[in-house]
């Protein structure tokens, strides 16, 4: 069986200006510096090269109900927050909010605004994406299971993700894999492949079923 999916640090009160500005800058530069290293394994479309880096696409830094849920896990930081899309089991797309604070990846309904799911940061094992033009990437999680996401954003995602992951796990980097057919695990004992193929119009990209003991 398979399916068809179609494309279309924190810093101190005390600091000056001055030393903010310059962390600012380098934090930019080293952005830069891991946007190249993408740019060498995964295409990018010319609309999405010089995109800024926001981090928070929707207020959640001043959304009460966001700062809630984050709150009863005493996290504190928004990294990122953005509305993706997510393909659940009966591959059909869901919308979802994103959200990375500086310990966990958070799936949140954007409509009760209450979280579906939270992955602690120490559980995730790597992230995956195709070398090509699409927007889909998979964060895996080998003691639960995997999700698959879509968004425009998914490199700056990638890169937020990577950072944090690499201080709370005290310099190991978060691996990242580039692949045009990946599999992902739905649920215990259940996997998928999502083949990435290139044509003249964008991307195709399947979905089957694999069946794991």
């Amino acid at each position: 069986q398979h399916y068809y999916i179609t494309n279309n640090l924190r810093m101190s009160s005390t600091e000056s200006e001055e030393t903010k500005s310059e962390k600012k800058e380098d934090e930019k530069k080293e952005d830069e510096k891991r946007l190249e290293k993408f740019m060498g394994k995964k295409e990018r479309r010319r609309s999405s090269l010089n995109k800024p880096l926001q981090g928070d696409y929707m207020g959640a830094k001043t959304n009460n109900k966001i700062l809630s849920i984050i709150g009863k896990h005493e996290e504190k930081e928004v990294l990122f927050a953005d509305s993706v899309i997510k393909i659940n089991r009966k591959c059909k797309r869901q919308e979802r909010i994103l959200l990375l604070t500086e310990k966990a990846l958070y799936n949140i309904d954007p409509v009760s605004i209450k979280s579906k799911r939270r992955i602690g940061l120490l559980d995730i094992s790597c992230v995956k994406m195709s070398g090509l033009q699409d927007n889909f990437f998979v964060i895996c999680v080998p003691t639960e299971y995997d999700y698959l996401f879509v968004s425009s954003k998914k490199i700056e995602i990638c890169l937020q993700l990577r950072r944090q992951y690499q201080f709370v796990h005290h310099g190991q980097v978060l691996p990242i894999e580039f692949k045009n057919t990946l599999e992902y695990k739905v649920d215990s004992g259940s996997f998928r492949d999502i083949k990435f193929t290139s044509e003249e119009d964008g991307v195709s990209t399947q979905i089957f079923e694999k069946k794991k003991s």
